[in-house]
Protein backbone atom coordinates (compact mmCIF):
# COMPACT_ATOMS: atom_id res chain seq x y z
CA UNK A 1 0.00 0.00 0.00
CA UNK A 2 2.67 1.99 0.90
CA UNK A 3 4.72 1.51 -1.95
CA UNK A 4 1.53 2.16 -4.32
CA UNK A 5 1.54 5.76 -2.72
CA UNK A 6 4.82 6.72 -3.59
CA UNK A 7 4.13 5.76 -7.15
CA UNK A 8 0.58 6.96 -7.12
CA UNK A 9 1.17 8.67 -10.44
CA UNK A 10 2.06 5.64 -12.15
CA UNK A 11 -0.09 3.14 -10.68
CA UNK A 12 -3.13 5.20 -9.85
CA UNK A 13 -5.57 2.66 -10.93
CA UNK A 14 -4.22 -0.25 -9.53
CA UNK A 15 -4.37 1.67 -6.13
CA UNK A 16 -7.46 2.09 -6.47
CA UNK A 17 -8.75 -1.18 -7.91
CA UNK A 18 -6.19 -2.77 -4.37
CA UNK A 19 -8.10 -0.17 -2.19
CA UNK A 20 -11.68 -1.26 -3.37
CA UNK A 21 -10.45 -5.51 -2.54
CA UNK A 22 -9.25 -4.61 0.41
CA UNK A 23 -12.76 -2.53 1.84
CA UNK A 24 -14.60 -5.91 0.57
CA UNK A 25 -12.15 -7.92 1.64
CA UNK A 26 -12.45 -6.08 5.21
CA UNK A 27 -16.75 -5.89 5.04
CA UNK A 28 -17.29 -9.03 3.67
CA UNK A 29 -14.50 -11.39 4.81
CA UNK A 30 -15.49 -11.46 8.22
CA UNK A 31 -20.02 -11.40 8.02
CA UNK A 32 -20.48 -13.69 11.05
CA UNK A 33 -18.68 -11.77 13.46
CA UNK A 34 -19.99 -11.97 16.75
CA UNK A 35 -18.10 -8.50 17.88
CA UNK A 36 -19.73 -7.12 14.50
CA UNK A 37 -23.23 -8.35 15.60
CA UNK A 38 -22.89 -6.67 18.93
CA UNK A 39 -21.98 -3.67 17.68
CA UNK A 40 -24.84 -3.44 15.48
CA UNK A 41 -28.51 -3.51 15.55
CA UNK A 42 -31.29 -5.43 13.44
CA UNK A 43 -33.08 -3.54 10.81
CA UNK A 44 -36.09 -3.69 12.44
CA UNK A 45 -34.55 -1.67 15.18
CA UNK A 46 -33.43 0.91 13.15
CA UNK A 47 -36.64 1.61 11.79
CA UNK A 48 -38.11 1.68 14.96
CA UNK A 49 -35.63 4.00 16.17
CA UNK A 50 -35.72 6.13 13.11
CA UNK A 51 -40.07 6.29 13.59
CA UNK A 52 -39.13 7.43 17.13
CA UNK A 53 -37.07 10.09 15.98
CA UNK A 54 -39.67 11.58 14.26
CA UNK A 55 -41.53 11.93 17.00
CA UNK A 56 -39.03 14.04 19.20
CA UNK A 57 -37.53 17.71 18.98
CA UNK A 58 -34.18 17.60 17.84
CA UNK A 59 -33.12 19.40 21.25
CA UNK A 60 -34.32 17.41 23.56
CA UNK A 61 -32.46 14.19 25.14
CA UNK A 62 -34.32 11.67 24.23
CA UNK A 63 -33.72 12.80 20.39
CA UNK A 64 -30.21 13.19 21.09
CA UNK A 65 -29.79 9.59 23.02
CA UNK A 66 -31.68 7.86 19.78
CA UNK A 67 -29.67 9.47 17.23
CA UNK A 68 -26.31 9.00 18.97
CA UNK A 69 -27.40 5.02 18.60
CA UNK A 70 -28.21 5.62 15.08
CA UNK A 71 -25.34 6.77 13.89
CA UNK A 72 -23.05 3.84 16.04
CA UNK A 73 -25.57 1.18 15.84
CA UNK A 74 -27.15 1.33 12.32
CA UNK A 75 -24.46 2.11 10.06
CA UNK A 76 -24.42 -1.67 8.90
CA UNK A 77 -27.81 -2.94 10.18
CA UNK A 78 -28.08 -6.98 10.89
CA UNK A 79 -30.62 -8.48 8.84
CA UNK A 80 -32.21 -12.08 10.10
CA UNK A 81 -29.56 -12.28 12.75
CA UNK A 82 -26.88 -11.78 9.84
CA UNK A 83 -25.03 -8.44 9.47
CA UNK A 84 -25.81 -6.86 6.27
CA UNK A 85 -23.62 -5.81 3.30
CA UNK A 86 -25.35 -2.67 2.20
CA UNK A 87 -24.80 0.33 4.04
CA UNK A 88 -28.21 1.98 4.92
CA UNK A 89 -28.15 5.40 3.72
CA UNK A 90 -28.94 8.09 5.94
CA UNK A 91 -32.01 9.48 6.02
CA UNK A 92 -32.87 13.36 6.84
CA UNK A 93 -35.27 13.52 9.90
CA UNK A 94 -38.22 15.13 9.48
CA UNK A 95 -38.90 17.37 12.73
CA UNK A 96 -43.04 17.78 13.01
CA UNK A 97 -43.61 21.31 13.76
CA UNK A 98 -46.97 20.56 15.80
CA UNK A 99 -45.53 17.74 18.19
CA UNK A 100 -45.59 18.86 21.68
CA UNK A 101 -42.23 19.40 23.08
CA UNK A 102 -42.54 16.15 26.10
CA UNK A 103 -43.99 12.93 25.10
CA UNK A 104 -44.10 9.33 27.08
CA UNK A 105 -40.42 7.77 26.33
CA UNK A 106 -42.57 4.79 25.21
CA UNK A 107 -41.59 3.38 21.61
CA UNK A 108 -44.36 2.41 19.62
CA UNK A 109 -45.11 -0.84 18.47
CA UNK A 110 -47.98 -3.17 17.94
CA UNK A 111 -48.07 -6.12 20.05
CA UNK A 112 -50.19 -8.94 19.09
CA UNK A 113 -50.59 -11.47 22.08
CA UNK A 114 -50.17 -14.97 21.47
CA UNK A 115 -52.88 -17.28 21.94
CA UNK A 116 -53.02 -19.95 24.56
CA UNK A 117 -54.56 -23.12 24.89
CA UNK A 118 -55.83 -21.83 28.74
CA UNK A 119 -57.24 -18.63 26.32
CA UNK A 120 -59.15 -20.47 23.79
CA UNK A 121 -60.69 -22.62 26.50
CA UNK A 122 -62.26 -19.47 28.52
CA UNK A 123 -63.17 -17.73 25.08
CA UNK A 124 -65.02 -20.89 24.23
CA UNK A 125 -66.75 -21.93 27.48
CA UNK A 126 -67.42 -17.53 27.13
CA UNK A 127 -69.54 -18.24 23.73
CA UNK A 128 -70.85 -21.29 24.94
CA UNK A 129 -72.25 -19.24 27.87
CA UNK A 130 -73.56 -16.56 25.57
CA UNK A 131 -75.49 -19.18 23.59
CA UNK A 132 -77.10 -20.79 26.88
CA UNK A 133 -78.02 -16.88 27.67
CA UNK A 134 -79.46 -16.29 24.61
CA UNK A 135 -81.60 -19.94 24.63
CA UNK A 136 -82.55 -19.19 28.15
CA UNK A 137 -84.62 -15.24 27.62
CA UNK A 138 -86.88 -17.20 24.76
CA UNK A 139 -88.40 -19.28 27.42
CA UNK A 140 -88.64 -17.33 29.81
CA UNK A 141 -90.22 -14.40 27.91
CA UNK A 142 -92.52 -16.98 26.78
CA UNK A 143 -93.37 -17.83 30.63
CA UNK A 144 -93.55 -14.08 31.79
CA UNK A 145 -96.17 -12.94 28.68
CA UNK A 146 -98.27 -16.18 29.07
CA UNK A 147 -98.08 -14.89 32.97
CA UNK A 148 -98.62 -11.44 32.55
CA UNK A 149 -101.84 -12.70 29.73
CA UNK A 150 -103.45 -15.08 32.20
CA UNK A 151 -103.36 -12.15 35.27
CA UNK A 152 -104.67 -9.60 33.00
CA UNK A 153 -106.94 -11.38 30.79
CA UNK A 154 -110.30 -10.14 31.55
CA UNK A 155 -108.78 -6.49 31.49
CA UNK A 156 -107.17 -7.15 27.83
CA UNK A 157 -110.64 -8.25 26.57
CA UNK A 158 -112.42 -5.70 28.34
CA UNK A 159 -109.99 -3.16 27.07
CA UNK A 160 -110.30 -5.04 23.37
CA UNK A 161 -113.64 -4.50 23.64
CA UNK A 162 -114.10 -1.16 24.23
CA UNK A 163 -111.57 -0.31 21.53
CA UNK A 164 -113.41 -2.26 19.05
CA UNK A 165 -116.98 -0.64 20.03
CA UNK A 166 -115.45 2.67 19.83
CA UNK A 167 -114.17 2.25 16.52
CA UNK A 168 -117.37 0.86 15.47
CA UNK A 169 -119.21 3.80 16.35
CA UNK A 170 -116.93 6.35 14.69
CA UNK A 171 -117.28 4.21 11.36
CA UNK A 172 -121.52 4.75 12.01
CA UNK A 173 -120.92 8.19 12.86
CA UNK A 174 -119.30 9.03 9.58
CA UNK A 175 -121.67 7.25 7.47
CA UNK A 176 -124.68 8.94 9.03
CA UNK A 177 -122.72 12.47 8.92
CA UNK A 178 -122.43 11.78 5.00
CA UNK A 179 -125.33 10.91 4.47
CA UNK A 180 -127.46 14.06 6.40
CA UNK A 181 -125.20 16.87 5.40
CA UNK A 182 -127.63 18.25 3.25
CA UNK A 183 -130.45 17.81 6.20
CA UNK A 184 -131.04 19.36 9.41
CA UNK A 185 -129.80 16.80 12.00
CA UNK A 186 -128.49 16.56 15.55
CA UNK A 187 -126.18 13.27 16.22
CA UNK A 188 -125.29 12.34 19.88
CA UNK A 189 -122.59 9.73 20.95
CA UNK A 190 -121.88 7.80 24.19
CA UNK A 191 -124.96 9.90 26.36
CA UNK A 192 -124.88 8.69 29.58
CA UNK A 193 -128.55 9.41 30.41
CA UNK A 194 -130.95 8.36 33.70
CA UNK A 195 -133.42 6.02 33.97
CA UNK A 196 -136.80 6.79 35.71
CA UNK A 197 -136.39 3.76 37.96
CA UNK A 198 -134.36 4.65 41.39
CA UNK A 199 -131.72 2.68 42.83
CA UNK A 200 -130.65 2.40 46.53
CA UNK A 201 -131.11 6.69 46.16
CA UNK A 202 -129.33 7.11 42.74
CA UNK A 203 -130.89 7.07 39.37
CA UNK A 204 -129.64 4.45 37.17
CA UNK A 205 -127.94 5.18 34.08
CA UNK A 206 -127.02 3.63 31.41
CA UNK A 207 -125.09 4.52 28.26
CA UNK A 208 -126.15 4.92 25.00
CA UNK A 209 -124.11 4.54 21.66
CA UNK A 210 -125.87 7.04 19.47
CA UNK A 211 -128.91 9.56 19.13
CA UNK A 212 -129.75 10.77 15.30
CA UNK A 213 -132.44 13.67 15.92
CA UNK A 214 -134.56 14.50 12.90
CA UNK A 215 -137.81 15.93 11.88
CA UNK A 216 -139.04 13.11 11.14
CA UNK A 217 -138.07 11.31 14.46
CA UNK A 218 -135.32 10.60 17.12
CA UNK A 219 -133.17 7.24 16.33
CA UNK A 220 -131.39 4.89 18.90
CA UNK A 221 -128.78 4.04 17.78
CA UNK A 222 -126.82 0.62 19.22
CA UNK A 223 -123.49 -0.68 17.32
CA UNK A 224 -122.49 -3.70 17.49
CA UNK A 225 -118.62 -4.35 15.59
CA UNK A 226 -118.90 -7.69 15.05
CA UNK A 227 -117.68 -10.02 12.96
CA UNK A 228 -118.14 -13.64 12.19
CA UNK A 229 -121.74 -15.43 11.83
CA UNK A 230 -124.41 -14.20 13.42
CA UNK A 231 -127.44 -16.30 14.66
CA UNK A 232 -129.91 -15.19 16.92
CA UNK A 233 -133.91 -14.33 17.59
CA UNK A 234 -135.96 -10.82 18.19
CA UNK A 235 -136.97 -12.26 21.35
CA UNK A 236 -133.88 -14.47 21.86
CA UNK A 237 -131.75 -13.37 25.25
CA UNK A 238 -128.83 -14.31 24.21
CA UNK A 239 -127.23 -14.23 20.66
CA UNK A 240 -124.38 -16.34 19.12
CA UNK A 241 -121.15 -15.15 17.38
CA UNK A 242 -119.04 -17.98 15.49
CA UNK A 243 -115.86 -17.55 14.23
CA UNK A 244 -114.33 -20.69 12.65
CA UNK A 245 -115.08 -23.20 15.52
CA UNK A 246 -115.06 -20.00 18.39
CA UNK A 247 -118.85 -19.49 19.78
CA UNK A 248 -119.20 -16.24 21.72
CA UNK A 249 -122.50 -15.52 23.58
CA UNK A 250 -124.01 -11.88 23.64
CA UNK A 251 -126.95 -10.27 24.95
CA UNK A 252 -129.63 -9.67 22.51
CA UNK A 253 -128.76 -6.09 21.17
CA UNK A 254 -132.62 -5.52 20.62
CA UNK A 255 -133.57 -6.07 24.89
CA UNK A 256 -130.14 -3.85 25.38
CA UNK A 257 -131.37 -0.86 23.42
CA UNK A 258 -135.11 -1.19 24.66
CA UNK A 259 -133.48 0.46 27.66
CA UNK A 260 -131.60 3.31 25.80
CA UNK A 261 -135.00 3.96 24.25
CA UNK A 262 -136.67 4.31 27.84
CA UNK A 263 -133.79 6.52 29.00
CA UNK A 264 -134.21 8.56 25.21
CA UNK A 265 -137.51 8.76 26.03
CA UNK A 266 -137.64 9.82 29.48
CA UNK A 267 -134.96 12.61 28.71
CA UNK A 268 -137.28 13.81 25.90
CA UNK A 269 -140.59 13.43 27.89
CA UNK A 270 -141.51 11.56 24.54
CA UNK A 271 -143.89 8.61 24.32
CA UNK A 272 -144.13 8.21 19.81
CA UNK A 273 -141.39 9.43 17.50
CA UNK A 274 -138.82 7.26 18.68
CA UNK A 275 -136.98 3.90 16.40
CA UNK A 276 -134.87 1.73 17.87
CA UNK A 277 -132.03 0.59 15.54
CA UNK A 278 -129.39 -1.85 16.09
CA UNK A 279 -126.18 -2.04 13.51
CA UNK A 280 -123.40 -4.92 12.90
CA UNK A 281 -120.41 -3.99 10.97
CA UNK A 282 -120.36 -5.33 7.13
CA UNK A 283 -118.03 -8.25 8.28
CA UNK A 284 -120.90 -9.98 10.33
CA UNK A 285 -122.77 -12.04 8.59
CA UNK A 286 -126.51 -13.18 9.75
CA UNK A 287 -127.35 -16.82 9.48
CA UNK A 288 -131.07 -16.20 10.70
CA UNK A 289 -133.81 -14.26 9.80
CA UNK A 290 -132.74 -10.79 10.36
CA UNK A 291 -134.82 -9.45 13.08
CA UNK A 292 -136.69 -5.71 12.33
CA UNK A 293 -134.30 -2.55 12.35
CA UNK A 294 -131.52 -5.05 12.54
CA UNK A 295 -128.38 -3.93 9.70
CA UNK A 296 -125.62 -4.30 8.63
CA UNK A 297 -123.22 -0.96 7.89
CA UNK A 298 -124.17 -0.42 4.94
CA UNK A 299 -128.30 -0.62 4.92
CA UNK A 300 -128.36 2.12 7.61
CA UNK A 301 -129.10 4.92 5.60
CA UNK A 302 -131.92 2.80 3.83
CA UNK A 303 -133.69 2.13 6.89
CA UNK A 304 -134.10 5.40 8.29
CA UNK A 305 -135.02 6.59 5.02
CA UNK A 306 -137.86 4.53 4.99
CA UNK A 307 -139.37 6.66 7.96
CA UNK A 308 -139.45 10.00 6.00
CA UNK A 309 -142.75 8.35 4.33
CA UNK A 310 -144.22 7.05 7.09
CA UNK A 311 -144.26 10.52 9.68
CA UNK A 312 -146.80 10.64 12.17
CA UNK A 313 -148.25 13.62 13.55
CA UNK A 314 -146.59 13.35 16.31
CA UNK A 315 -143.11 12.92 15.51
CA UNK A 316 -144.02 15.21 12.46
CA UNK A 317 -144.45 18.53 15.36
CA UNK A 318 -142.31 17.13 17.26
CA UNK A 319 -140.79 20.27 19.08
CA UNK A 320 -136.83 19.63 16.90
CA UNK A 321 -135.10 22.47 18.82
CA UNK A 322 -136.36 22.18 22.33
CA UNK A 323 -135.29 18.08 21.83
CA UNK A 324 -132.29 19.71 20.76
CA UNK A 325 -131.91 21.61 23.90
CA UNK A 326 -132.50 18.42 26.35
CA UNK A 327 -129.84 16.43 24.53
CA UNK A 328 -127.04 19.16 24.51
CA UNK A 329 -127.18 19.17 28.08
CA UNK A 330 -127.21 15.80 28.56
CA UNK A 331 -124.19 15.53 26.23
CA UNK A 332 -122.29 18.14 28.55
CA UNK A 333 -123.08 16.02 31.52
CA UNK A 334 -121.80 12.86 30.11
CA UNK A 335 -118.69 13.63 31.32
CA UNK A 336 -115.65 11.37 33.45
CA UNK A 337 -118.00 11.58 36.46
CA UNK A 338 -120.97 10.01 35.07
CA UNK A 339 -118.85 7.74 33.39
CA UNK A 340 -116.92 6.24 36.39
CA UNK A 341 -121.14 6.15 38.20
CA UNK A 342 -122.48 4.09 35.07
CA UNK A 343 -119.08 2.40 35.56
CA UNK A 344 -119.61 1.37 39.07
CA UNK A 345 -123.44 0.33 37.98
CA UNK A 346 -122.16 -1.78 35.77
CA UNK A 347 -120.21 -3.44 38.00
CA UNK A 348 -123.55 -4.25 40.49
CA UNK A 349 -125.63 -4.68 37.73
CA UNK A 350 -129.22 -5.74 37.85
CA UNK A 351 -130.97 -7.96 36.00
CA UNK A 352 -131.30 -6.57 32.36
CA UNK A 353 -134.48 -5.69 31.77
CA UNK A 354 -136.19 -8.00 28.31
CA UNK A 355 -139.02 -8.00 26.03
CA UNK A 356 -141.79 -10.88 26.59
CA UNK A 357 -144.37 -12.07 24.23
Amino acid sequence: MKGCVKNIRHNAKFCMLLAVMVSAFGVGLYPFSLKALEKQDSEAICILIQSEMQDWHPTTPRYQELKARFDERCQHPVANGVKSTVKQPATPTTVRQDTPKQKPNIIPAVVTPKSTPAASTISRISSVLESLSILLVIPIFILVSAIVSLLFRPTLRQYRAERLGQQGEKRVAKLLKQGFKDEDFRLYRNLILPMDEITEGTSALTEVDLVLLTHFGVFVIEVKNYSGWIFGGEKQALWTQKIFTKQTRFKNPLHQNYKHCLAVAHCLGLVEGLHSVVVFSDEASFKTPLPKNVVNESGLLSLIAQYKGQISETSHNLAFTRAAERLDIAQQQSDSDAKSLHLMQFKHRRVEPTITS
